[in-house]
């Protein structure tokens, strides 16, 4: 399968390229600045210069799947949030729609909710809350991944995974990169919203048990 990875140059993106580029599956960077690229010709991953800020639709060309873990940051402003989390993950379902690449995974966030309100983070929530609504609408096979806080630590590989809302427990972007790849493979990931945390149980174990 081949994934293009949205947000490959950020501290999530840059695990997760190098995890598929170790399995079964061909990733792609998508990166904003040609710059970026030697990071990942040097793991052999193959590079596409896109701005989510502008069209998308030749960036999907020729792909299976996507992975979304692009984000504005934590330094931008409401405008770049809604640019970024909001309008630009909106834009990628249409090019992917149009293009007929059918899988996307979405890197979205505890709390996410379109009417966020009285948060520190409510610009943020609104944003990944209207592209994960945006996303349950579409003709897409999607899977809406929600961790908790994000951690720099080294991953256990174990996690708790839920279709419910969760409100304890931190995940380690390792654990996450790992996560957001086997959603791939994992039917059970289909047309689900997770929420997730580190846990007890391994990562293919726990997706597989969201079946039953």
């Amino acid at each position: 399968m081949k994934v293009l990875v949205v947000g490959a140059n950020g501290l999530t993106g840059r695990r997760l390229v190098r995890f598929l580029a170790h399995g079964p599956h061909e990733p792609v960077a998508l990166v904003r600045d040609p710059k970026q690229a030697p990071t990942f010709e040097e793991l052999g991953v193959p590079v596409r210069v896109g701005d989510l800020e502008a069209p998308l639709d030749e960036a999907v060309v020729g792909m299976d799947a996507v992975i979304f873990v692009a984000g504005s940051g934590s330094k931008t402003g409401p405008d770049k949030t809604l640019a970024v989390d909001r309008d630009g993950a909106i834009r990628l379902i249409a090019a992917m729609e149009a293009a007929g690449v059918p899988r996307y995974v979405m890197l979205s966030s505890r709390g996410a909710d379109p009417e966020s309100r009285g948060h520190a983070l409510s610009s943020y929530l609104r944003a990944k809350g209207i592209a994960d609504a945006h996303l349950r609408r579409s003709e897409l096979e999607w899977t809406i991944l929600r961790p908790g806080r994000l951690t720099e630590d080294e991953g256990t590989g174990l996690i708790t995974v839920s279709r419910s809302p969760m409100t304890e427990g931190h995940t380690t972007r390792d654990t996450l990169a790992r996560v957001l790849a086997r959603c791939l493979d994992e039917p059970a990931t289909l047309q689900a919203t997770l929420d997730m945390a580190e846990g007890g149980r391994p990562v293919d174990e726990a997706l597989r048990g969201l079946a039953s």
